[in-house]
């Protein structure tokens, strides 16, 4: 919003259904006008799934009927396949070295000079990548209570807007802080006692039942200091898994190869499992078949 301050935008997350929407949001933004413009895409990731590459081929073609532009930038591992079918029909910024995370290809690809850019992208490589070198508001925390109401998107769009002008809290947001914190507080007293942890081929792994109102990450952060666990596993109602890691011979991408819809990169992944949510040892069953795989395969591959 720094960069193009008029732009619509949209939230997505990892899987088929995130990427129907994109297809749908992208075809109602070339509808609503007759003008060409600009189709950003930026911190998703791409896997070797056929129906997930179609859906893009769509994106693709039909901005290039209307004679919009695809730039895609991303720090995500790309299988070669896609990035061979997607070059010459959009415009790919990929940096799959694991070194920086997707604000900081945004800076450097967008706004190379400018100073609330590069803080913004310092942020969020220290959130990225656990490094706890700058002070971070729990803006990541608020963004996950917003995901639980109807205003969603209008919710984020506004926070976009205020960091775009560095306004990184105020008081409304220390008020709204205030009431997510008791429903938070509560919500992890119940993921803890689903919790369960295993050795797994001489990897100590954590499995939980997470929530709607925890944000992942910092919630991952805080069971490797209690339990000293090399990865989390957080599962919740609708089949889906983000996976952490404490080790760096882990690679939490490598893990979610082995699951359904999987995409992410060493420090964080996600992916779908295809065991009933509420039967919690059909799910840990199958979440550990996949860290015993990758483990496998990464031993094979030394």
């Amino acid at each position: 919003m720094i960069r193009y301050p008029q732009a619509s935008t949209f939230f997505l997350g990892y899987g088929i259904e995130s990427f129907r929407k994109l297809a749908r949001f992208i075809r109602t933004e070339i509808s609503s006008t007759t003008k060409s413009g600009i189709i950003l895409i930026s911190d998703l990731g791409m896997n070797e799934n056929s129906s997930l590459i179609e859906i893009c081929c769509d994106i693709f073609n039909h901005a290039e009927q209307n004679k919009w532009k695809v730039t895609w930038i991303d720090h995500h591992p790309w299988p070669k396949q896609a990035v061979n079918i997607f070059t010459g029909h959009a415009e790919l910024v990929l940096d799959d070295s694991g070194n920086k995370c997707a604000a900081e290809l945004m800076h450097d690809f967008l706004l190379k000079d400018n100073k609330i850019a590069a803080k913004l992208a310092d942020m969020a490589h220290s959130m990225d990548f656990f490094t706890k070198t700058e002070y971070l508001t729990p803006v990541a925390e608020l963004i996950r209570y917003y995901s639980n109401f109807e205003d969603f998107y209008e919710r984020l769009d506004k926070l976009a807007r205020k960091a775009a002008i560095g306004i990184l809290w105020d008081i409304e947001m220390q008020v709204q802080y205030g009431n997510y914190v008791k429903i938070r507080d509560h919500e992890k007293e119940l993921s803890i006692s689903s919790m369960k942890i295993k050795n797994v081929d001489g990897v100590k792994v954590v499995f939980v039942r997470s929530s709607p109102y925890i944000q992942n990450s910092l919630f991952a952060d805080e069971l490797f200091s209690s339990s000293g666990a090399d990865v989390v596993m957080l599962y919740n109602s609708k089949g889906d898994v983000s996976i952490r890691r404490n080790n760096s011979s882990i690679a939490c991408n490598e893990i979610a190869d082995n699951l359904s819809l999987g995409g992410g990169h060493q420090f964080a992944a996600g992916a779908s499992f295809s065991s009933n949510p509420q039967d919690t040892d059909a799910v840990v069953a199958e979440l550990e078949m996949a860290v015993r795989a990758s483990l496998q395969i990464r031993k094979s591959n030394t």
